[in-house]
């Protein structure tokens, strides 16, 4: 028998799940849809909201659901909720009222990188895997749960979120519908995490975007490729003016300099702006500026005396 579900979640993923549950006509008796920041460059609510209307689900959008609403959303008597992209702690009130339980996708492979953006962190931390854990919510600390089926991801060394991300929702997808063809058996297998190996991820915000000259070609490259769509750009500044940076790459002829400032223009190559890092050097290849437009990095920086980031305030203060 199918269960009656509860729907929590929002994001590509949480759009591409509840897709898959009305295309095979599974019952969600109730939605919770996620309520995007204002910096987020894609917003889904409104496309998930639509599937819900279209397919006459109650529901709501909103950032987080409130203790006292809990009651009423256990009216509709969910046997099990999915939480899918979901950004605030689920209230015990809520999970633990729920027959079959709380089933979470968590993109990491548990117990590595609990907590926020750890797709966006293991591109960052140059790790050539990740991957999407399901797990049941419990009374535990946060993404401690019982694992009920995980799906691992390589990523290569030039690998961006644009080559990752489809593969995390893909999984994600795909671990749901076995979690249901393992409730309508009525059995589901569980592992618990190693505790001992777990590691955890911040959470981020638009400021931790700025790049830091001062990091190595490695470091920054890898910042460049994890910010990148469905995620706002890593950006840096130039002559006062925000610019973001869509496209980078590492600079293999090296120019031997003996000293420099990190984020300062090198030279002006064939495929863009050639800039000196803490260590090594990268080629800006494709910028945005701040009205959205993507430019040539020549239009943006024009001369070698540039230098971008927070070291262009320090120089022109020191400069008498």
């Amino acid at each position: 028998m199918k269960p009656k579900i509860l729907f929590i979640g929002g994001t590509l993923r949480g759009l591409e799940l509840i897709k898959m549950l009305t295309d095979k006509q599974y019952q969600i008796v109730y939605a919770y849809i996620l309520k995007e920041d204002d910096h987020e460059p894609i917003k889904v609510s409104d496309a998930i909201a639509k599937i819900c209307r279209t397919h006459r689900i109650p529901g709501k959008i909103t950032k987080k659901i409130e203790v006292q609403d809990i009651p009423d959303i256990l009216s509709y008597t969910p046997d099990i909720a999915f939480v899918c992209g979901w950004r605030s702690i689920i209230s015990g009130h809520l999970y633990n009222h729920i027959p079959l339980g709380c089933f979470a996708a968590h993109d990491s492979l548990l117990p590595q990188y609990r907590g926020c953006a750890p797709t966006v962190w293991s591109i960052i931390n140059g790790e050539d895997k990740t991957g999407v854990s399901l797990f049941k919510i419990d009374d535990g600390e946060v993404d401690s749960g019982d694992i009920t089926g995980q799906i691992e991801i390589p990523i290569s060394p030039d690998d961006t979120m644009i080559q990752v991300y489809p593969k995390v929702i893909e999984a994600t997808v795909r671990l749901y519908e076995e979690l249901l063809v393992n409730c309508e058996k009525g059995s589901i297998p569980f592992q618990e995490q190693d505790h001992s190996q777990a590691t955890y991820a911040s959470r981020r915000t638009p400021e931790d975007g700025r790049i830091d000259w001062s990091q190595s070609d490695r470091q920054i490259y890898n910042l460049i490729r994890a910010l990148q769509s469905p995620y706002p750009y890593a950006w840096t500044t130039c002559r006062g003016q925000k610019i973001f940076v869509k496209k980078i790459s590492l600079y293999e002829d090296i120019l031997p300099f003996n000293s420099g400032y990190p984020g300062r223009i090198v030279s002006f190559h064939d495929n863009g702006v050639v800039v000196s890092c803490g260590e090594g050097q990268v080629i800006l290849e494709q910028l945005v500026d701040e009205k959205g437009k993507l430019c040539p990095p020549e239009e943006l920086i024009k001369s070698l005396s540039d230098t971008l980031g927070e070291m262009e305030c320090r120089i022109n203060e020191n400069t008498v």
